[in-house]
């Protein structure tokens, strides 16, 4: 087989396609890739450092800043307790009854439901009081020291400017977590 000189330029200029795409492929699109991230990386960096300077300027002393946050995340943390306490609950709930003058006929504590992101139980509680006292003591209830929320509220008159009330609170923890709940078994 002979080679004819003519394909010389044809071959030279395939070869020179082909290593072309390989350099384009392989090389350059990776280095812009890897440029691009770079550029990317500077930019959120800098955004950074802009928040950072834009604390300092609105808060001359971050240590104080700092503090400040660490004791607003551990309030939340007590807001959501790591049990759910029930009997500290229902000292609440019988001062909040003492404080607002509401008599309570019965409190019970219900099933505990737990669930992968948080704890419950309910807790019903049935009560006579006059109106703006059965008002503040679900205010003091719903505002105090943890999570609570009413889920069932039913009233009816009991004479003489009283109300009866039957009143169900749920209360919420953190969940349970599993090294704990292993333990238990």
């Amino acid at each position: 087989m002979k080679f004819d000189k003519k394909f010389l330029p044809v071959i030279i200029f395939v070869v020179l396609i082909i290593f072309s795409v390989g350099w384009y492929q392989f090389f350059y699109e990776s280095t812009r890739r890897e440029i691009l991230n770079i550029e990317l990386e500077a930019r959120r960096l800098q955004e950074i450092k802009r928040e950072i300077l834009d604390l300092k300027a609105r808060h001359k002393n971050l240590a104080t800043f700092i503090e400040q946050k660490e004791l607003e995340i551990d309030a939340a943390k007590n807001f959501l307790p790591s049990t759910l306490m029930q009997d500290k609950f229902m000292g609440e709930l019988y001062r909040a009854a003492d404080v607002n003058r509401v008599r309570l006929t019965s409190v019970q504590a219900g099933e505990i439901i737990s669930e992968e992101k948080i704890q419950a139980q309910a807790v019903n509680v049935h009560l006579e009081a006059d109106y703006v006292s059965l008002l503040n003591f679900i205010r003091e209830m719903l505002d105090g020291e943890r999570l609570a929320r009413l889920e069932k509220f039913l009233v009816t008159n009991a004479g003489n400017g009283i109300i009866s009330c039957e009143l169900t609170f749920k209360i919420f923890a953190e969940p349970i977590k599993e090294s704990v709940a292993n333990i238990s078994k």
